[in-house]
């Protein structure tokens, strides 16, 4: 009778588990083989749940917020496919004509450019700026930067590089590996610099994360597990419901999605997810979200006519 009754109790877990699935699952209209759309978009968020979703015909988006109670933390986790010769993941400005100038907050610049999902980048303009040791950087096949610091370089950031390629691969680098002409005859469309790389060729970068990043703050990581399939990670700090971390706790993510590739951004008040002209993040306690900094670009990926406008609610 107990074996019996457990059975019952067991088949019974696995059916309300089997329908909560297939409940969520709903929510994604049916794709076709390639796992797209065949025609139109679809929209979903949940902010309570803490899931949003969309697809196009060309694009796949599926971001989850993760919340652990014991230490506090809460992530965003969003899983991204992009359709071979489709648009991926690069860097988006607010003024291509005055790239490293003008800013706006996260949420703003996306509903300006149309961005479908996006994640803050390596502060760069801020650098630039402030005439600080930039690293080596390229936007859209423009060098804005050659100067770097030498690799193992005791200074956060290190200014390791992020390598974006139009056919969707991401490379990774450290400081000094290679010079911006090298990146240019490579391919490459753009070149970030903040660092440390996380992973390369499926291998953490042990050394770094035992020199770099350990306090607990805000943290965003980018990954690649292949051309086309990519992660965009960010984790609040420094408020009741999550306390931060260092950087090695997003690498673990990373690996654990299978990442062959991952990259560590600009974390602190600089952090920040947006999908759809909405920051998902949480900056401050309190009912009124704040927006992270503002910022000349962001990464992202996608464009759509369903975000709202400028000045309606974030």
């Amino acid at each position: 009778m107990k074996k019996t009754a457990a059975a019952g109790l067991a088949f019974l877990l696995a059916f309300f588990l089997f329908c909560g699935a297939r409940a969520e699952e709903s929510d994604f209209p049916e794709l076709n083989e390639k796992g797209f759309l065949d025609s139109g978009e679809f929209l979903y968020e949940n902010d309570e749940e803490g899931l949003w979703r969309y697809a196009s015909d060309t694009l796949w988006v599926e971001v989850r917020r993760i919340i652990q109670p014991k230490p506090a933390r809460t992530w965003y986790e969003a899983e991204i496919r992009c359709a071979e010769g489709a648009d991926v993941p690069h860097m988006i400005p607010l003024d291509p004509e005055h790239w490293m100038t003008r800013q706006e907050y996260p949420h703003k610049l996306t509903r300006t450019t149309g961005t479908v999902i996006a994640i803050s980048s390596d502060y760069a303009w801020h650098r630039i700026v402030n005439k600080a040791r930039v690293g080596v950087l390229i936007r859209n096949g423009t060098v804005y930067s050659e100067k770097t610091r030498k690799k193992g370089a005791k200074q956060f950031p290190n200014l390791d590089t992020l390598a974006l390629f139009p056919d969707g691969d991401m490379q990774v680098f450290d400081s000094d590996e290679k010079t911006a002409q090298e990146y240019l005859d490579m391919g490459a469309r753009d070149v970030l610099a903040f660092g440390p790389w996380l992973i390369r060729d499926g291998e953490v970068n042990e050394a770094a994360l035992n020199q770099y990043g350990k306090s607990s703050a805000e943290r965003v990581a980018v990954g690649m597990v292949e051309k086309g399939h990519y992660w965009f990670m960010m984790l609040e700090g420094r408020i009741k419901r999550s306390k931060g971390a260092g950087i090695s706790f997003l690498t673990e993510k990373m690996q654990e999605k299978g990442c062959r590739v991952a990259f560590n951004l600009d974390g602190g008040q600089t952090a920040s997810i947006v999908f759809m002209g909405h920051q998902l993040c949480k900056m401050k306690d309190g009912k009124k979200n704040y927006a992270s900094r503002r910022t000349a670009e962001v990464l992202g990926v996608g464009t759509s006519q369903l975000l709202p406008a400028i000045g309606d609610p974030w």
